[in-house]
Order: C-alpha cells, then structure tokens, then sequence
C-alpha cells in the first residue's frame, strides 16, 4: 500500500504545524517554505484537514492555522482518513463491497489485514510523528 501525495503531504503539513507551536497561528508560507511544500496544493489539503477539525484556520493579519486539538490526541489514521475517505485495503472490503466474488476466499484475510492497519494507524499519534525537539510543544 503506498500513501497518496495527498495523505503524505497532510501528515507533513500538520507535523510542521505541530512542532511550530499551539500558541500562535502559523501561516501557510511558513509551513510551506519550511519542508518545501506546495503552497497550492497544501491549502486544498489543509481546507480537508479542517473540515475534519485536525486543524483550525485562523483569517485576518495575523492569521494562520492551528492544530484543532493537541497532538497527543491526533491520530494518523485521522489524518489519512481526512484526505483520503475511509482506509479499505482491496475492492472486496468496499462498502458496499465492489468484488464479484461473494464467497471470496481470501476475504477473511484482507479483512484482517485492513483492521491490523487501521488499529496501527490510530494507535500512532500526531505528536509520536513530531521531531524529538518539538514533541515538548507538541503535547
């Protein structure tokens, strides 16, 4: 399973915006020229991150984002979820499922597979992901 550019570059966004700090809003071209990010593609990626209540934009002057909750409460399955719609490892685990094989025999497998993913994905937090420097903000 490979992330999609999407998922990759929110979980960056909103790690850079986490160990900057929950003080303060930070603006979009600070995240951005930190980690060299796409400034127009990070605010479509950051407009789902907030529709999520990952993160909270902050308009006017001094304006920017914060992070909707404290890092130690984020979850990176949330995060991935937020871009990129619910995790489902193959067609047969769609809801409703998209495989033509009722009685799949391999089913069971990616069934178990998909929720070890999940359940290791939500056990990992925004602030386990953060630089060991800033993880003291961070939580």
């Amino acid at each position: 399973m490979n992330l999609s550019p999407a998922a990759e570059l929110a979980i960056r966004g909103i790690r850079l915006l986490a160990e900057k700090g929950a003080d303060r809003p930070i603006p979009l071209d600070v995240i951005c020229k930190e980690d060299n990010l796409s400034k127009q593609y990070l605010v479509k990626i950051f407009a789902m991150l907030a529709k999520a209540n990952l993160i909270r934009p902050i308009r006017g002057k001094h304006g920017g984002y914060l992070l909707g909750r404290p890092a130690k409460d984020i979850r990176l399955l949330e995060i991935i979820e937020a871009v990129e719609g619910p995790l489902v490892l193959n067609y047969c685990l769609h809801d409703p499922p998209q495989c033509e094989e009722a009685d799949c025999p391999g089913r069971t497998l990616w069934a178990e597979l998909q929720e070890i993913m999940k359940e290791k994905l939500a056990s990992v937090k925004l602030a386990d992901m953060c630089r060991p420097s800033a993880r003291v903000k961070a939580r």
